[in-house]
């Protein structure tokens, strides 16, 4: 026999020499006492669970609540769960061996329930693992922003999926180990088979490298604005493990492997300093040359005086004489890069704009075409309509 199994039937049976004969009575081939135990064990694994979530608990966050240092009542409650429920284990397979040595179960049936236990007490620390990774994340996370506030939260999904993937394979590795599974020879048939495997996950592998390459080298980051190509156009939602979502004008939910993003010319809209306008206003031909000079130069002062606009580079210059205006190119960068926020300087500027051309009885000029007869058809007089019924 096992000598844990052994010695754990001793225990039980040293226990049971010490009861009242009244309890050592049997009822359906097993002595009253085991039943009286095992249940009295059960009770008292839920007890001591209860406590430990509303006594213990509450008490360590309250006294960590104090501290300066944020992670430990994080750690105190990713902890919490895992250890109720190894009490729970820990007093379900102590009840079960009180049961169990009372019964003449071969070695098989003893080393299953160990088995079990080992396997039940494995998952419950792989779940314990498994909720510390926020925690790691969250310290990482602060780690990266100490040196660059602005990636505060941008790779937090990314990093938790990479570490709880790790956990899950290690954890899995650790309970079939314990179970006397050959780790290595099922790592190594695992090998066998890793051409195959190589073969079908290629996408999986390279938008795997293009998540560590837009980790590393951080084209944009969560709530930016950015373009690819003609297709993807709008507000980064989520950097996942392999693709990134944008949510588009329209509203709709986009999401691009993260392979394409490394590969592309991507557009970061939101890392404008400031935001161009570019337009040309145009005024008739009646406009003489002195009145062109008086309202570049009114213009020119319109836009130094706006507090919307930046200052660095203003350009309001009449550039050209177009097909039937006299064109004025203005030339000028807002200072907020937000859309409503540009459209309202822009607008304010053309109002203001339409007022001084309106003040120097001058007119914006819109396309006109002029018409030249050679010769004036017969029955038609220049400046009157044709009689209808001077052809009959």
């Amino acid at each position: 026999m096992d000598p844990t199994l052994l010695a754990q039937t001793n225990l039980v049976e040293a226990v049971g020499e010490t009861v009242p004969g009244l309890l050592r009575h049997k009822f359906l081939d097993l002595e009253l006492w085991r039943y009286v135990a095992s249940l009295c064990v059960l009770i008292l694994g839920f007890a001591l669970k209860r406590f430990i979530e509303l006594a213990v608990v509450r008490r360590l966050i309250k006294v960590f609540s104090k501290t300066s240092f944020k992670y430990d009542e994080m750690v105190i409650e990713a902890v919490s769960k895992p250890v109720s429920a190894f009490v729970i284990v820990g007093c379900i397979y102590l009840s079960t061996q009180i049961i169990a040595t009372g019964l003449d179960l071969d070695v098989l049936w003893q080393q299953l329930i160990t088995k079990s236990y080992l396997v039940a007490t494995g998952i419950v620390l792989l779940w314990c693992a498994y909720r510390l990774v926020d925690v790691l994340a969250a310290w990482l996370d602060d780690l990266a922003a100490g040196q660059d506030a602005t990636v505060k939260g941008q790779f937090m999904p990314l990093i938790k999926q990479s570490l709880r993937i790790f956990t899950l394979i290690i954890g899995s590795l650790t309970i079939l180990a314990s179970l006397d599974v050959d780790v290595i020879a099922l790592l190594g048939g695992l090998g066998i088979g890793g051409i195959a495997i190589a073969l079908a996950a290629q996408d999986a592998v390279g938008n795997f490298i293009g998540t560590i390459s837009i980790f590393a080298d951080r084209p944009f980051k969560v709530g930016d604005w950015i373009q690819v190509g003609d297709k993807v156009d709008g507000n980064v939602e989520q950097i996942g493990f392999r693709s990134t979502k944008v949510r588009t004008w329209p509203k709709t939910l986009m999401s691009i492997p993260n392979k394409v993003l490394a590969t592309e010319i991507v557009d970061n809209w939101a890392q404008m300093p400031k935001r161009r306008v570019k337009m040309i206003v145009g005024v008739t031909y009646s406009t003489t040359a002195d009145q062109m000079e008086e309202l570049l130069r009114r213009i020119r002062t319109l836009l130094r005086e706006d507090e919307g606009v930046h200052q660095d580079q203003i350009m309001v210059r009449f550039t050209d004489f177009g097909a039937s205006s006299l064109d004025i190119l203005l030339y000028y960068f807002t200072k907020s890069i937000k859309w409503d926020e540009h459209l309202a300087v822009r607008e304010r500027v053309n109002l203001n704009i339409m007022r001084i051309i309106r003040e120097m009885s001058l007119s914006i000029a819109f396309p006109t075409r002029s018409i030249h007869l050679e010769a004036v058809p017969p029955g038609m007089t220049l400046g009157a309509r044709a009689n209808p019924d001077s052809s009959r």
